[in-house]
């Protein structure tokens, strides 16, 4: 093919990848220009123009740099056309180099100002395009290509799974350097413990943002919790304060947010460990006694058996239940809810009297489970899976369909309406002439 003829393949390609993200195209026009610019990858990676010596591996980015900067459009929301793209991702050739692309086009806009109505559209589109990313976990999956298939004696990056994970981290800490939108970066914290970190070179990387997002609060915080606990405990990663900021984040809005369950079933996990200090899990215990006075009934349904969990794992924080002097109601507490410090708080000299409370509570349920505070410790933990996930319909279909037989209005009849003192009543109160 003489330089002419690729110069108008090089201005097609243009053409086609422009389409892309033209808002006066059609769907189905835009859909078509992709399947044709995929077509062209495919055909000229299976005839390059340039043929490199020996005939060594090679993949051709031409196809690949102009269409990546448009179905990540700043423009507008990709979210249907990248859903047709979906099927080419399975090509792993494809996959690597376009995460490679990805990675300049990101470098590229950080450096530049756009508009929040554009970077909401760019980190919207270039999250779906990174949750449709599926890394091979072995090197044997490396085995289906939209370019020409390598000689497996070949040292190609290609067929390296270190190599594929490079590009996928580098991809992804661009990306999370942009400033995200909201609803992006709680997204990306939803999915980031399962579907990013395994697949990282080097998952300590991402200490940097997952603190920062612990630090901001509320349900960023409560979502930067699953990724941090990955990293500490299977990545070795240091964190003095944890502790200090998970106690911080129990406040009354806790019973109220989305990720509850979420929140509560990872620190449950945070908690189990025996070598943790008694006065660190007496804080915690003390902290959610007092703001089980609160608390709504399908959050009291797995708050208390909670606390009754941390003292199953730390029975010398039992002292708690069982102070009889001292401490028996609010005015003589010496507990400091207001403190932020968990070794500073006073929670060891309390007791949980806020228990004792919720023993008259209107739902006997809960009226039930806080008489269970000082009864025998269990042997086994209770189970919060199921727990957790109880909202207040639940509570309430659950009431409503009990069948009760008989319901018990008086204990005895009554024949008159002052009872015994029916005349002394009616002589004092009443002058019936």
């Amino acid at each position: 093919m003489g330089m002419g003829h690729v110069t108008q393949y090089r201005d097609c390609v243009a053409c086609l990848a422009a389409l892309v993200s033209d808002d006066n195209s059609p769907t189905v026009v835009k859909e078509l220009s992709l399947c044709t610019l995929m077509k062209f990858m495919e055909a000229e990676n299976q005839h390059p123009f340039t043929q490199w010596k020996y005939d060594s591996y090679s993949f051709q980015l031409g196809v690949l740099s102009q269409l990546v900067p448009n179905l990540i459009s700043r423009g507008m929301d990709q979210k249907e056309l990248l859903g047709r793209f979906q099927e080419y991702m399975e090509f792993d050739d494809l996959r690597m180099y376009l995460l490679t692309s990805l990675t300049g086009h990101l470098q590229g806009m950080a450096k530049r100002t756009i508009s929040q109505a554009e970077l909401s559209n760019l980190c919207h589109n270039t999250l779906t395009l990174l949750e449709m990313v599926v890394m091979p976990t072995t090197e044997e999956e490396i085995q289906k290509f939209i370019g020409r298939t390598p000689d497996p004696e070949e040292d190609v990056k290609v067929l390296s799974l270190s190599e594929h994970r490079r590009a996928f981290s580098k991809a992804w800490l661009m990306f999370l350097k942009l400033k995200l939108t909201s609803p992006v970066y709680k997204r990306v914290l939803v999915i980031l413990h399962d579907r990013v970190i395994p697949h990282m070179s080097s998952p300590v990387l991402l200490t940097d943002f997952l603190t920062s997002s612990y630090n901001i609060g509320g349900a960023i915080s409560l979502l930067a919790l699953n990724g941090l606990f990955i990293l500490i405990t299977k990545y070795n990663l240091e964190y003095p304060d944890f502790y200090t900021k998970l106690y911080n984040l129990f406040e009354p809005s806790i019973f109220h947010v989305k990720y509850k369950a979420r929140f509560f079933h990872l620190t449950d996990l945070f908690l189990t460990s025996t070598h943790l200090p008694s006065y660190l899990i007496a804080a915690f215990a003390k902290r959610l006694s007092r703001l089980s006075l609160i608390a709504p009934p399908n959050a009291l349904e797995y708050v208390i058996p909670f606390i009754i969990n941390l003292f199953v794992r730390h029975p010398n924080c039992s002292i708690l239940v069982h102070r009889t002097e001292g401490v028996l109601d609010f005015t003589s507490d010496p507990y400091l809810h207001e403190e932020t410090d968990p070794a500073k708080c006073r929670a060891m000299n309390s007791c949980l009297w806020e228990i004792e409370g919720l023993q008259s509570h209107y739902h006997h349920g809960v009226a039930t489970l806080a008489k269970q505070i000082h009864q025998p410790l269990p042997k086994n933990e209770v189970d919060l899976n199921e727990l957790l996930e109880l909202d207040v319909f639940d509570v309430i279909t659950k009431e409503t369909q009990k069948k009760v037989s008989s319901v018990p209005l008086e204990f005895q009849p009554a024949n008159k309406l002052f009872g015994e003192h029916e005349e002394q009543f009616s002589s004092e109160f009443w002058d019936w002439e």
